[in-house]
C-alpha cells in the first residue's frame, strides 16, 4: 500500500510539472529554462528518499523524451548507489528498448548502462559500449565514453593504455594532468623494478612535461640519482623540490638514509643549506643531528629544539625526542614519558587527503578513499 500511495504521489508531481512547464511556455526563454531545472532538480531530491519498488514504478509509468531522460537516468542511478546494480542494468536497459531512434538518448543511456558494468565488474560488457560510443559525433558523449575507459585501465593498472587516452582527454579536461603524469609514474616504476633506468627516466621527464607541480616525479628522480651516485644532479632536484614543493621537503630524508646519501659532501652542504632556512622540515634537523659528527650534532640538536620552540609540533617534539634518545636519565619523569610520547607521535597521521579527509601514516599519491590523484598532503599537527 505505501508503494502505491508514493506512486500516486509522484504521478501527481509529474502532472503538475507538465502544467507548470505548459505556463511557463509564455515565460522567456532563459527563465523558463531555469525554472525547469529547478523543477527538475526538486523531482529528484524527492526520488532520493523514496523505496526502490516506488521508483520502478515511477520509470515504468513515465514516457521516454528528452526531456523525461533525465529523471529516467536519475532513477537507474540511484538504484547503482544504492548498490542493486541488476536493477540499475534492467531499467537502463528497459530504456534502450523504450528509446526509439534518437541516437542522442540513446547514446546517454548506453553510457549510463556502460556505467553499471563497471559498478558490477563486468568490465568487458562495459568496454563493448564504451567503444562503440567514442565513435559518437556526439563529442560530450565520446569524451565521458573515453574517461570511463581511462578509468578502467586505471583499476585494471594498464599503464600505456591510460597514457593514451588521458592524452586525448587532457586538451579539453586539464585537470586531468595530475592523473597522467601520476601514468607516466607508475610506468616508470614499473620500467625501475625491470632494471630498465633509461625508460624509467624518460617517463619521469614527461611526467613533469604535463605536470610541473608533479612532487611524485621528482622523488623519483632524486631516487635514481642517488642510485648512480650522481651528486650534481641529486642537489639540483633537492633545490627543485625546496623551490616547488616545500612541503614534501621531508620526504627526502628516507631515500637520503637508504642511499647513504649525507655520505657524499655536496648533498650533506645542500641538507645544511636546507637547514639554515625558517620552514625547514624538523626531519632534516632531525638526520643531520643523527649523522654529524659528535661536535656538530649538538648543534643541530640545538638548531631543532629551537625549531620546535619557534614552532610547535607533534612531529618536531617526536623527532627531537628520538634524536636525544638515551641522553636522559631513564628513571627520571622525562625519561619515563619521552618513550610514551615517541609512541604517540608514531600512530598519528601524517599524511591528509584534501579532498576527502582521509589521513594515514603513509604517502598514498592515489587516495584510497576518493581516488583522487596528488591529493595527500603531509600534515603539521600543532600542540
Amino acid at each position: 500500500m505505501p508503494s502505491v500511495i508514493a506512486t500516486l504521489f509522484f504521478f501527481c508531481a509529474l502532472a503538475i510539472g507538465w502544467w507548470m512547464g505548459r505556463r511557463s511556455l509564455s515565460r522567456p526563454r532563459e527563465a523558463s529554462e531555469t525554472h525547469l531545472r529547478s523543477r527538475v532538480h526538486s523531482m529528484h531530491n524527492l526520488l532520493e528518499r523514496h523505496s526502490d519498488d516506488a521508483l520502478e514504478s515511477l520509470s515504468q509509468g513515465l514516457v521516454v523524451s528528452p526531456e523525461t531522460l533525465e529523471s529516467h537516468l536519475h532513477v537507474g542511478n540511484l538504484f547503482r548507489r544504492r548498490g542493486d546494480i541488476e536493477k540499475a542494468i534492467h531499467i537502463h536497459q528497459e530504456l534502450l528498448g523504450r528509446a526509439g531512434e534518437d541516437g542522442s538518448l540513446v547514446a546517454q543511456v548506453r553510457l549510463e548502462l556502460a556505467r553499471d558494468y563497471i559498478a558490477g565488474g563486468l568490465l568487458g560488457s562495459a568496454e563493448e559500449l564504451l567503444d562503440e560510443l567514442t565513435q559518437q559525433r556526439d563529442e560530450p558523449i565520446s569524451l565521458e565514453a573515453l574517461d570511463e575507459q581511462r578509468l578502467i585501465c586505471e583499476r585494471e593498472k594498464n599503464w600505456s593504455r591510460a597514457i593514451e587516452l588521458a592524452s586525448r582527454l587532457v586538451a579539453s579536461r586539464p585537470e586531468l594532468s595530475a592523473a597522467l603524469a601520476n601514468y607516466y609514474c607508475e610506468l616508470a616504476q614499473e620500467k625501475g623494478r625491470t632494471g630498465d633506468r633509461s625508460a624509467m627516466q624518460e617517463l619521469l621527464r614527461e611526467a613533469r612535461r604535463v605536470d610541473k607541480r608533479c612532487v611524485r616525479a621528482l622523488l623519483m628522480r632524486l631516487d635514481c640519482e642517488l642510485w648512480r651516485k650522481d651528486q650534481v644532479a641529486a642537489v639540483a632536484t633537492v633545490g627543485e623540490l625546496a623551490s616547488d614543493a616545500k612541503a614534501f621537503l621531508g620526504e627526502i630524508v628516507p631515500l637520503l638514509r637508504r642511499h647513504d646519501g649525507l655520505a657524499r659532501p655536496e648533498l650533506l652542504a645542500c641538507l645544511r643549506g636546507l637547514a639554515a632556512g625558517e620552514e625547514v622540515p624538523p626531519a632534516i634537523l632531525a638526520l643531520l643531528a643523527q649523522n654529524e659528527l659528535p661536535a656538530g650534532a649538538s648543534g643541530w640538536r640545538e638548531s631543532l629544539l629551537e625549531r620546535v620552540e619557534r614552532h610547535p609540533s607533534w612531529q618536531g617534539v617526536g623527532e627531537y625526542l628520538e634524536v636525544v634518545g638515551n641522553d636522559g636519565e631513564k628513571d627520571s619523569a622525562a625519561g619515563k614519558i619521552a618513550p610514551i610520547i615517541i609512541g604517540l607521535y608514531k600512530t598519528m597521521p601524517r599524511y591528509r587527503c584534501g579532498k576527502c579527509g582521509f589521513a594515514g601514516r603513509e604517502l598514498h599519491w592515489q587516495c584510497p578513499s576518493c581516488h583522487a590523484w596528488n591529493a595527500l598532503r603531509p600534515v603539521i599537527s600543532p600542540l
